[in-house]
């Protein structure tokens, strides 16, 4: 992916900052990271790219900024899709196992993957991950792994998601233009679990939620696989609009209030004095800390109430037994957990990477989840599955007009088990 071939680059398009990882791989398991990058995304709105031009020229800064503290040089990058336009759905695929003795082989596997991917999706979205969940094996249900196990009818119940195929290639063309080829595209929640879920709160039930900057997006994980995600369109830029509204600041001197002020709880120093800029270069204005925090606290509060109406709607928050984990920039917001505690009904911690050495004071951040999980991903799933002989992409390199077609290829490696 770089000039060494023990070094992982992956980047991260938000919809406020566009993130870049570079890593050296330490184990099977476990990296260094050696270079990060994190630039001001300009070009995406809500999780849709609006201005390909925009986007590439902080693409470009980003990665250069990555590669000048790596001293490496980048060649091509995972890359994440935005979470607001994927889709998901819970499908099922039967085969017969048909060799003599009648036990389960990875091929069989493979098979009945292969046909959930067969299935009819919406016209224009193309299949991202076929993520197993549990596989019923003559009428035997809840079984993790059936390799080695003897029936004849093996049936698998899989997460898909899916993304649309336009949004896919913008992806693919905006890193092509900044000269950067793509290894392939993963739903950033998935990459995000890698980083910062125990294997606990993998198995017991835990929702991973992304406070961004555009949306708020949502995905369950039970006993191991993805069952659920949700994208809401309230998020961390609302409070920034609001701080400037109401306050009368431009939205970068709000941004800023935001990151090193805001809090959404009330605090002993709310009579704290802060300066505010104003709008057109005029004098700055002074306010109390306390009535910052009447503007964030109501936004923070609608947040994970509307979470909380989204959870209760598909009726699955008893299946979260680990409560929730916040990742993305907001989730730095001060009294935030407090706040998602009350409004869930539920434990809530921060996700930070864990399990990685480098620099690790600078991605012990809940902003780096999904650019640090999108190595992680890379080692623990893509190289292992490849050295297993199962079917891999080639990468995908340019867009053009057989984008389809390196586009299914690419895809057609994430059938294996989260």
């Amino acid at each position: 992916m770089a000039k060494s071939q023990d070094t992982i680059a992956s980047i991260d398009l938000g919809t406020h900052r566009c993130c870049c990882v570079i890593a050296e791989v330490c184990s099977p398991d476990s990296i260094e990271v050696l270079g990060i990058g994190s630039h001001r995304t300009n070009g995406i709105r809500k999780g849709v790219i609006v201005n390909l031009e925009a986007l590439v020229s902080s693409i470009r800064q980003t990665i250069q900024e990555a590669e000048t503290m790596a001293s490496r040089k980048i060649e091509a990058v995972l890359a994440s899709v935005p979470a607001a336009q994927a889709r998901s759905f819970t499908s099922r695929g039967v085969v017969t196992i048909s060799s003599r003795d009648r036990i389960v082989s990875r091929k069989d596997l493979q098979r009945v993957l292969d046909t959930v991917r067969a299935v009819q999706i919406p016209a224009g979205q193309e299949i991202l991950h076929v993520l197993p969940q549990e596989y019923t094996l003559d009428g035997q249900t809840g079984i993790q792994d059936p390799v080695g196990m003897t029936g004849s009818r093996l049936e698998a119940s899989v997460h898909v998601v899916t993304a649309p195929t336009q949004a896919a290639q913008h992806v693919v063309s905006a890193l092509n233009t900044a000269q950067v080829d793509v290894v392939s595209l993963v739903y950033p929640e998935l990459a995000a679990a890698e980083a910062v879920l125990s294997p606990e709160e993998l198995d017991q039930g835990v929702f991973l939620i992304d406070c961004g900057g555009g949306t708020t997006d949502l995905a369950l994980f039970e006993r191991g696989a993805l069952w659920f995600t949700g994208s809401l369109p309230i998020a961390g830029g609302l409070i920034t609009n609001d701080i400037s509204i109401v306050l009368r600041t431009p939205v970068p001197d709000a941004e800023q209030l935001k990151r090193r002020h805001a809090r959404s709880v009330p605090c002993p120093d709310d009579d704290v004095p802060l300066e505010v800029p104003s709008v057109g270069g005029g004098p700055p204005r002074v306010i109390a800390q306390g009535l910052l925090t009447q503007i964030v606290a109501p936004r923070v509060q609608e947040i994970f109430e509307v979470s909380r109406e989204l959870i209760e709607r598909f009726g699955l928050a008893k299946r979260a037994r680990a409560g929730a984990v916040l990742v993305g920039g907001s989730a730095n917001l001060e009294g935030i957990l407090e706040t998602a505690e009350e409004k869930l009904g539920m434990p809530v911690r921060q996700g930070v990477p864990r399990g990685v050495a480098g620099l690790i004071e600078d991605v012990c951040a809940p902003s780096f989840a999904t650019p640090v999980g999108l190595a992680l991903w890379e080692l623990r799933r893509g190289r292992r599955e490849r050295k297993r002989g199962r079917r891999v992409a080639s990468p995908l390199t340019r867009v053009g007009g057989g984008f389809r077609r390196r586009w299914r290829r690419a895809t057609s490696w994430f059938g294996e088990t989260f």
